[in-house]
């Protein structure tokens, strides 16, 4: 028994209160320990006791003050009897659920000091959902009435073996498909594509909650309110199945909370099957939407039990824990009460070690979860318009910094828990305080700026098209090694060729007429040989140009290029780049740093960088001889660096071959060592990981969301 007496005892004692006479109880077993669940029928609204619990609530009697009643309780059940603390928070609870009538005046609601709080938390916190909003509009429990019979067949054993086979063959369809359902993936959240996505979740989650209405009243459960859940203002229909809560069979609440999962991933096997079958267009695309969204979609939220979801109660009600969320925080609460602050003779929330495991690692990945989630959601907001996302960070600051501080100085202040232990447990608050603030502000922290970049032979040599013309030869393939002067393509110009034989045509006139002029005696012959000489010197620039049709290698060494076979016919402008011969030298990787990344390497000396090859990520390769190329550089060192080749940098190809991007950035260049258990070879993308000076946590969180601002909001 805790809180056996309480300072505001006499705020409660001399009410007479008792249950409602339309409060409903049902009597349950969790992890082999009875519960009882009010229900109150008029307002659907529920609430779990514990059995001694129960059993005090039933003894109150409108004849009888809360005092009287609580005197009898403890005469009669001395060892297990609540405390006076005890008996405030669950009459306040169970006020809050409307599940208590009063005889007093109705003045005296006002002393239930924890329902003030809870009321006070109620509407904070619907302040601060202004994004998560609820509005009821029909109630569906007469229509389920009348179909519950036709609806159960969906749920029934041959519906199951039904929807199995379907998920299997839909399943083994789409693995089939797997490059084009990657490729169209990727432009899932395009703006033409966003009305279609939005439409098949709005489908998909009237189903989805129309499944838990089904469900429920097939086990027997009355569902009476349906509406418009708004989130971040986008409406969804809802439907409110809490009637689960009476079943006794812990299963059937499973069922019921997975019934809206089993409904979506068979109505986007449905879907996967139509997009298979189809070609481009509306009923193609909307398909595939629905697959998408009643798929992924579905199980990364409604089957993730960290958020408070439909896999959420599954899990809870399949470990029999009920409040598995709240019981989980006052474990991770309890911890830090008894093992920091030294607080004595506390009761331990979970019923066993067994429990208390899963309840404590609960908590812990439900928390980190949660973060993650609301950071998430935060940007994308922030995408949208950037003063919301602004009020967003403003609302997690307050949920996760102001209000647990608050919480914190007033347990510590006034909580009746450290009578005993108060000096210890300012002392240790202190001190963790004091060392967060020094690991977050002062304590240096390894700092590293990381950079994608492509392997380069030191010596590379690029080879373009001289002339131009059709391509009519392709003598090498990419990786094969080629000796200086080796002919490497062949193309052919007929208009380089009908100059070159119109230009031999105009010498041999030109010669003619200043042979003519010399026999006529025309002293006048000095303007033939001034044409004969421009004559021939453009027939060496055509000779030259000629013989450039076939490209040779101009080194000795590894062709390293796309295949150019396919291209055989295909006309090329002259410096069209065709690949580079790399000689089997040294190696260097060249990595592009962005503006809002290299301040840093301008200031801070680089102690040396890490580089990982795509493809041989388990090879580290430390390089030395790390420098930066001070000045601003638009041209890419590779295409792959580009947004199309899968790097960040939005860029354009010129005609040439050569790739440059529309912001400038700095070049990183690091020698690669001779040994390695890495393969170098030309063109390999990586990334390179350059370790700078030790800086504070802080430092390094402030410089991140300061480049994040800049990046992507231009702030």
């Amino acid at each position: 028994m805790s809180g056996t007496f309480s300072d505001s005892w006499h705020e409660v004692s001399h009410l007479k209160v008792g249950l409602l006479p339309s409060v409903r109880v049902h009597k349950q077993l969790y992890r082999g320990r009875e519960w009882y669940v009010l229900q109150e029928l008029g307002s659907e609204k529920y609430y779990r006791v514990t059995p001694i619990g129960y059993k005090f609530v039933a003894s109150l009697s409108p004849r009888q003050t809360v005092g009287e009643a609580w005197d009898t309780f403890v005469k009669n059940h001395s060892d297990v009897a609540p405390g006076q603390e005890d008996v405030i928070q669950l009459l306040s609870q169970l006020h809050h659920s409307n599940l208590l009538f009063f005889r007093s005046k109705a003045n005296n609601e006002a002393i239930f000091e924890r329902y003030q709080k809870q009321k006070i938390r109620e509407h904070m916190g619907k302040l601060m959902a202004f994004l998560y909003v609820r509005l009821p509009m029909w109630d569906p429990n007469r229509f389920l009435n009348q179909s519950r019979n036709f609806l159960s067949l969906f749920f029934g054993r041959f519906a199951f073996f039904v929807w199995l086979v379907v998920i299997v063959i839909a399943g083994k369809a789409v693995i089939e498909q797997w490059d084009q359902l990657w490729q169209q993936t990727q432009g899932i959240f395009a703006l033409g594509n966003l009305p279609l996505l939005y439409i098949s979740v709005f489908v998909l989650k009237i189903f989805h909650e129309m499944a838990h209405a089904a469900v429920s009243k097939k086990y027997g459960a009355a569902v009476h309110t349906m509406g418009i859940m708004f989130i971040v203002f986008t409406p969804l229909p809802y439907i409110d199945a809490s009637s689960s809560w009476s079943m006794r069979n812990r299963w059937h609440r499973v069922f019921v909370g997975g019934a809206g999962m089993y409904v979506e991933m068979f109505l986007a096997a449905i879907a996967a099957l139509v997009w298979v079958s189809t070609g481009s267009g509306l009923l193609n695309s909307l398909a595939f939407n629905i697959m998408v969204a009643g798929s992924v979609s579905s199980l990364l939220f409604n089957g993730n039990p960290l958020l408070r979801f439909d896999a959420y109660y599954m899990l809870a009600d399949a470990m029999d824990i009920p409040n598995l969320y709240q019981k989980a925080n006052q474990q991770l609460l309890y911890y830090l009460d008894r093992f920091l602050l030294g607080t004595p003779d506390l009761e331990k929330p979970a019923d066993s070690p067994v429990e208390s495991f899963w309840v404590s690692l609960y908590g812990v990945l439900s928390v980190v979860y949660r973060l993650i989630i609301m950071v998430f959601i935060t940007s994308m907001v922030a995408d949208i318009w950037i003063g919301l996302g602004v009020l967003m960070v403003i609302m997690m600051a307050f949920v996760w910094v102001i209000m647990p501080v608050q919480k914190l100085l007033k347990h510590l202040f006034t909580s009746p828990k450290l009578m005993k232990n108060r000096p210890r447990a300012f002392l240790v608050s202190g001190l963790i305080t004091g060392l967060l603030a020094v690991i977050l502000l002062i304590l240096p922290m390894p700092y590293s700026l990381s950079a994608r970049g492509v392997v380069e032979a030191a010596d590379a040599t690029s080879v373009y098209t001289e002339s131009g013309g059709l391509l009519t030869d392709v003598l090498v393939r990419p990786g094969d090694l080629v000796q200086a002067g080796d002919t490497l393509f062949r193309y052919e110009n007929s208009d380089l060729r009908q100059e070159f034989t119109l230009n031999e045509h105009q010498i041999t006139e030109t010669n003619w007429q200043y042979q003519r002029a010399l026999e006529a005696g025309n002293t006048s012959v000095a303007s033939f040989l001034e044409q004969m000489a421009a004559l021939q010197e453009r027939k060496t620039v055509l000779l030259r140009r000629l013989e450039e049709l076939t490209i040779k290698s101009p080194v000795s060494g590894v062709w390293s290029a796309e295949t150019l076979i396919s291209r055989l016919d295909s006309s090329f402008a002259r410096g069209t780049f065709l690949g580079r011969v790399v000689p089997q030298s040294d190696y260097r990787f060249v990595a592009a740093v962005s503006q809002a990344q290299s301040d840093t390497l301008f200031t801070d000396s680089m102690a040396g960088a890490e580089i990982r090859i795509s493809g041989q990520a388990g090879q580290v390769i430390r390089a030395s001889g790390v420098s930066l190329i001070p000045f601003q550089q638009f041209e890419l060192p590779s295409a792959a660096l580009s947004i199309q080749g899968g790097g960040e940098y939005l860029s354009e190809t010129r005609e040439d071959g050569r790739v440059f991007s529309e912001e400038p950035f700095f070049e990183l260049v690091a020698d690669l060592p001779a040994q390695s258990a890495a393969v170098y070879y030309d063109g390999a993308v990586g990334l390179m990981r350059v370790a700078l000076a030790p800086k504070s946590l802080g430092w390094q969180l402030r410089r991140y969301l300061l480049q994040l601002l800049q990046r992507r909001y231009q702030i």
